[in-house]
């Protein structure tokens, strides 16, 4: 689990899932609201997601936060 400031300064965590069929997602909530987003990742299984998402700058993390898709 990582957390982060989107642009606007509000905290952010972002996280792994295992999805259907061998996918894994990637979640982002706010912090003190019931937002939350989603969006693909390329990992092969769950250790190499959690490696992924830790790799990532906190440059990445708000790229991928501004794509994700809300959680629904």
């Amino acid at each position: 689990m990582r957390s982060f400031s989107d642009s606007n300064g509000q905290e952010w965590q972002a996280d792994v899932m295992d999805a259907s069929y061998g996918n894994m997602l990637m979640l982002f909530w706010r912090l003190g609201s019931f937002d939350m987003f989603k969006t693909p990742l390329n990992a092969g299984n769950h250790l190499a997601a959690e490696h992924e998402v830790a790799a990532f700058s906190d440059d990445e993390l708000r790229t991928r936060l501004a794509s994700a898709e809300p959680w629904a």
